[in-house]
């Protein structure tokens, strides 16, 4: 079988080809706004580009563009040429680059200028030619429509935030992109002319396909521990955005400014919240402040986006039974690779283990390994307890289930659990004190379980969302 996941995004933009489906702001001024005929037109020089270089259909690309109109141009220009554009890990250093280059055979790569300075001595080096999205547009006189591939090519191979090691290459098929659009808008189903906002970049493919807009947040990308949330709010209620996706710590900055102003955005319809663990009492101070909302936890991997979804109840999940993600999502198959037993609060026990995987919106042959574990409860609804590294059962207790419960601690800003001994070594960043600390641990769990508790001024996170502990780190 043949095919190509950008056919599907074809078919929209020019059915409505003056449509806006792009808002991207600007450093001064108003946004920018695009139309479905820019975009294509803009696809369309990438591509005559790629042909003039004679890039042959199967071949790999490197994309080194920040997030932009341009990074969009290339993506899918790569990709409705048949080729396969790669995207290199975040901060990748010119050794890691090398070997990115020889491991996929790359020999064009598409750069912005900051990518070309830095590294155009290098591409030089290994014989690759560079190319410039934003350098070309074409007439949709005579558009080419995408070229057909076999389902199983890769559409896109990406990398993992390497929270629990070095970042792994994450090759999704056409076959498989299609599929999680398709379990996409089956959970969250889109409407006519729905207003998103997406913090993630890869939902800016299936918001394409299913004709939303877009509006891209005024954040710094890349360096999201710079983003002003003052600015993000004014975005929200000037564009009247209906939903919006982002990570824990960007929903904590935006709560925190919201409730500091008792502010609260009536229009918003929908906010999911994933790349990580969410506590409990996120997604239940996110209610105040988009009123009107439904609060989602998503809970996926890289490999397969969604696993579980679940939306904030009025009645708050126990945080000691550790995080609360839902029901799997259909079509899904997934089970259990045993570590042990858990005591949970109500003195019953559950057998947990790592979460496997497997379906057709999942990027992996047979059953994917997550590295997250967790466990089922009597509806046959996943709960997180642990991440691959450091999911040793303790006395009937991960670590997950300690953090979780100290996340709910007045001055606790972030906080990690490692097994040590009988017990686990507690690490805590926040003006909570020690004592309040240990009383809240011994409120919840076996005396002495949590005997070692130290205080830190950082704790050290991932580089992509700021909301993943490198357990590995931990000093």
């Amino acid at each position: 079988m043949t095919t190509n996941f950008c056919q599907a995004l074809y078919e929209n933009l020019l059915r409505n080809p003056e449509q806006v489906y792009l808002v991207w702001p600007q450093p001064a001024g108003p946004p920018r706004r695009y139309t479905g005929q820019e975009l294509l037109q803009a696809v369309a020089g990438f591509r005559q580009q790629l042909a003039a270089r004679g890039v042959r259909s199967g071949a790999a690309v490197l994309v080194a563009v920040p997030v932009s109109l341009e990074l969009v141009a290339a993506l899918l220009g790569v990709m409705a040429h048949g080729a396969i554009p790669v995207l290199p890990p975040a901060a990748v250093s010119p050794w890691q680059l090398v070997k990115l280059l020889r491991h996929h055979q790359i020999r064009t790569a598409a750069v912005s200028e900051a990518a070309a300075r830095r590294y155009g001595w290098l591409l030089r080096l290994v014989g690759v030619r560079a190319l410039r999205p934003s350098s070309v547009t074409a007439s949709l006189t005579f558009l080419e429509q995408p070229v057909t591939v076999p389902a199983d090519q890769a559409a896109l191979v990406s990398h993992s935030s390497g929270s629990t090691g070095q970042a792994k290459a994450i090759r999704r098929s056409h076959c498989v992109l299609t599929a999680q659009h398709t379990v996409l808008k089956a959970v969250f189903p889109p409407w006519l002319g729905q207003r998103d906002f997406p913090l993630f970049p890869n939902v800016l493919l299936h918001n394409l396909a299913v004709g939303a807009v877009s509006i891209l947040p005024d954040i710094p990308w890349g360096q999201l521990s710079q983003f002003r949330p003052e600015k993000v709010v004014q975005q929200l209620q000037d564009e009247q955005v209906e939903t919006l996706t982002g990570n824990v710590f960007y929903f904590r900055s935006l709560g925190r400014l919201l409730s500091q102003q008792r502010q609260a955005l009536p229009h918003v319809k929908a906010v999911g919240i994933g790349g990580s663990p969410v506590p409990e009492w996120l997604l239940q101070s996110l209610k105040i402040c988009f009123p009107h909302a439904t609060i989602y936890g998503i809970y996926g991997s890289s490999e397969a986006e969604p696993i579980a979804v679940r939306a904030a109840e009025d009645a708050p999940a126990s945080p000691r039974a550790g995080y609360y993600v839902g029901p799997v999502v259909a079509g899904l198959d997934c089970q259990l690779r045993p570590c042990g037993q858990l005591l949970l609060p109500e003195g019953r026990t559950v057998e947990a283990g790592e979460i496997l995987v497997r379906g057709a919106h999942v990027a992996a042959a047979g059953w994917l390994a997550t590295g997250d574990f967790g466990y089922f409860d009597e509806q046959n609804h996943l709960w997180l307890t642990g991440r691959q590294g450091n999911a040793e059962v303790v006395r009937g207790v991960q670590h997950y289930q300690v953090e979780h419960v100290l996340q709910h601690l007045p001055g606790v800003e972030q906080v990690a659990a490692k097994p040590y001994g009988q017990g686990f070594a507690v690490y805590v960043q926040g003006a909570a004190t020690e004592a309040a600390v240990r009383a809240a641990l011994e409120a919840e769990f076996p005396p002495g379980l949590c005997a070692h508790v130290h205080f830190r001024a950082h704790l050290p996170m991932d580089n992509r969302h700021l909301s993943k502990v490198r357990y590995a780190a931990l000093r």
